[in-house]
């Protein structure tokens, strides 16, 4: 089986980024998104790991990644695997869920986890159905029904146990943000102590209880998905790499492809097809 590779980016649709992988060898990096994911495995066994644990998943299961949250979904024993997984705007999702008393609190509530439900996968599929027609005004409404069932669904379903809290919340909190809002610059570890409050090993500790990563794993990471965002808007690789301060074109390379499953030029390559992108 030849591997494929697909992305889902509709103007109409600016909430929403897709991914269709098909016969896929490629495996990730833990990482992290900045957006709320959910995902269907649609063939082959994989595992998927958050911070502290990790579970198998087969066809059907479906995957929610809170935005922030580090994890990885890899195939097991090298074997080929094909996957769809939806990457939603927060904001947006939740502006649309709090539209109705049912769900607005849904949000706040929702663990990452992996469900069993036919039902979640069924919405799935319809959902990945009205992406690959044509009618922006039927594709929008049968994105927002089928979202909004899903987190009711995923609702039902329940969620994992709550990570447990670090000591030293706020202080991990502002240096998390600090490091988000200097991720493109070179930031050091004593930098990032003075401002959790803390000393240098133990901030190294926090960040690896709470994140699953350490300070300089996460920058890369957060530099990561600053460049997609700059790819989406048109930018070249090379600026993409120096904009989010890469100075190493090739380390720029490998860093992306091991967090996205594509190169630069294959995650920003479009085709015309219903007005959709996809990598060739």
């Amino acid at each position: 089986m030849q591997p494929t590779l697909h992305f889902w980016r509709d103007p109409a649709l600016p909430f929403l980024e897709g991914r269709r992988a098909t016969g896929s060898l490629s495996c990730y990096a833990p990482h992290t998104h900045p957006t709320f994911s959910i995902g269907i495995v649609d063939a082959g066994h994989s595992t998927f790991a958050l911070v502290g644990r990790s579970m198998p998943i087969v066809p059907g299961d479906v995957v929610l990644v809170r935005a922030g949250d580090v994890h990885s979904c890899n195939p097991e024993d090298l074997q080929r695997w094909s996957y769809r997984m939806f990457h939603i705007d927060p904001a947006w999702l939740r502006d649309l869920l709090a539209e109705s008393p049912d769900t607005c609190r849904l949000l706040a509530a929702m663990e990452s986890q992996v469900i069993r439900s036919p039902q979640a996968a069924l919405l799935l599929d319809r959902m990945t159905a009205a992406l690959d027609g044509n009618d922006g005004a039927a594709k929008e409404a049968e994105v927002i029904t089928c979202l909004h069932e899903l987190m009711l669904l995923c609702a039902e379903a329940g969620s994992e146990p709550p990570v447990e809290e670090t000591d030293n919340p706020d202080g991990l909190q502002q240096a998390h943000d600090y490091l988000l809002a200097h991720c493109r610059e070179r930031v050091d570890i004593d930098t990032l102590a003075q401002v959790a409050g803390t000393g240098r090993y133990q901030l190294i500790r926090l960040f690896r209880r709470r994140y699953g990563l350490t300070p300089h794993a996460l920058q890369l990471d957060m530099k990561i998905n600053q460049a997609r965002a700059l790819l989406r808007q048109g930018a070249s690789a090379a600026d993409a790499a120096y904009d989010t301060g890469f100075s190493d074109q090739s380390h720029f390379h490998r860093a992306f492809k091991s967090r996205v499953a594509a190169t630069p030029a294959q995650y920003q390559k479009r085709r015309t097809a219903n007005k959709l992108s996809a990598p060739g």
